[in-house]
């Protein structure tokens, strides 16, 4: 591209969207985090809880090319967490913190080559050494519980940041341009920050996840360094490096990989799940129309459920603003409406109830006692579909 516009149109326009976008994450990918083909990241050890399969397709091949409204989609739902990154650097810039932005720690376990990269790293030194890693990740819906690679990410970071901290593997580019190269922990800190560190068993250090979606946000921590076991995490890379250079001579075939068990809620937006053995089946091309149609109504049915509850929103808003009398009704015309408080829903907190069993019973009983009220509802079928 020439960066002259030849294409006003709405098509133009969006093509215009998408190769800016795919170019720019590139040039970020290169100036941040290098050629990722030559280390193991924590993000690609994550990515192979879900699937190693489609973390190594990911680290080693090029997709194959998209039409320009699909590749559009996937470069802003990607694009996303990196503005939300800039928004919360904002947000703690606001609140007169100098956090360390992707902070590297580059090591060497044997002769595998792995980075992790911090999205924020918070020091304080008073009332006491504090230490806090914060990884931003973008969720269309914030999750109710932490995935297991969200938590093998932000717990690896934890863990390695302590078990690296007197050892120079620590890089940073600073806002002048400048590159630290090699330094302890403490010596960033004190290089950037003015900032004098003690030992590790003298701070408290910790990481949080902050998950953000486009209305909302949940912060999900803390984890310590204790609770992740770095020896795992090496032995993973390892795994993972040893496969990668085993595809890339052809030793393995990339269809022998491991799959996803079950159908991960990663599957249908999966690049690589055209000629994945995990949705081998038979053909029945007699079928496709009907398939086409049920998927097409499902996302109607989302759009349309979530400008339902837009509207609803925007009417209880409107309510509240009337300063009508609690309860009292609103013509509108040929409709009434009215806005009246709900109790909660009441649940039970198996956990608590668990808890108190075992402390009146013990455990045993308390057990024994969960199993005979418990009831297993009737066997279903689900239909899952996905688009290619």
């Amino acid at each position: 591209m020439d960066g002259t516009i030849r294409n006003t149109g709405a098509e133009g326009l969006l093509e215009i969207l998408r190769y800016g976008l795919e170019r720019y994450a590139e040039q970020r990918t290169a100036l941040l985090l290098g050629d990722r083909s030559r280390y193991v990241g924590l993000s690609d050890i994550a990515k192979m809880l879900d699937c190693p399969r489609a973390a190594l397709a990911a680290k080693l091949y090029t997709p194959a090319p998209q039409n320009t409204a699909e590749a559009l989609k996937r470069q802003i739902t990607l694009q996303r967490g990196h503005w939300f990154e800039k928004g919360v650097h904002q947000a703690l810039m606001g609140y007169d913190l100098s956090p360390l932005s992707q902070l590297e720690i580059e090591l060497m376990h044997g002769d595998v080559p792995i980075k992790a990269h911090l999205d924020f790293t918070l020091i304080a030194t008073q009332p006491q050494p504090t230490v806090r890693i914060l990884e931003v990740k973008s969720t269309a819906r914030l999750p109710t519980t932490l995935s297991e690679s969200y938590a093998m990410q932000i717990g690896g970071q934890t863990a390695l940041l302590k078990a690296c901290w007197n050892h120079p593997v620590f890089n940073l580019v600073m806002d002048t341009g400048e590159v630290l190269h090699h330094r302890t922990f403490p010596e960033i800190c004190n290089e950037c920050l003015g900032v004098s560190l003690p030992d590790t068993s003298a701070c408290d250090i910790q990481g949080w996840i902050l998950c953000l979606s486009m209305c909302d946000t949940k912060a999900f921590g803390p984890f310590l360094p204790e609770d992740t076991d770095v020896a795992l995490c090496l032995d993973m890379a390892s795994e993972f490096w040893e496969t990668m250079n085993d595809l890339r001579e052809n030793k393995v075939n990339l269809n022998t990989v491991q799959t996803a068990q079950g159908l991960s809620p990663l599957c249908p937006s999966c690049l690589w799940k055209k000629e994945c053995p995990h949705f081998k089946g038979s053909s029945h091309p007699e079928w496709e129309d009907t398939l086409a149609k049920f998927i097409k109504l499902k996302i109607q049915k989302k759009s349309i459920e979530a400008e339902i509850g837009e509207l609803e929103s925007r009417l209880k808003v409107a309510y509240q603003l009337s300063h009508t009398v609690k309860g009292e009704w609103i013509n509108t015309g040929n409709h009434t409406f009215r806005v009246l408080p709900q109790n909660g829903r009441v649940t039970l907190d198996r956990k608590r109830l668990n808890e108190e069993l075992e402390t009146l019973l013990g455990e045993q009983e308390a057990q024994m006692l969960m199993a005979r009220c418990e009831k297993q509802g009737a066997p279903f079928e689900r239909l899952y579909a996905v688009r290619d």
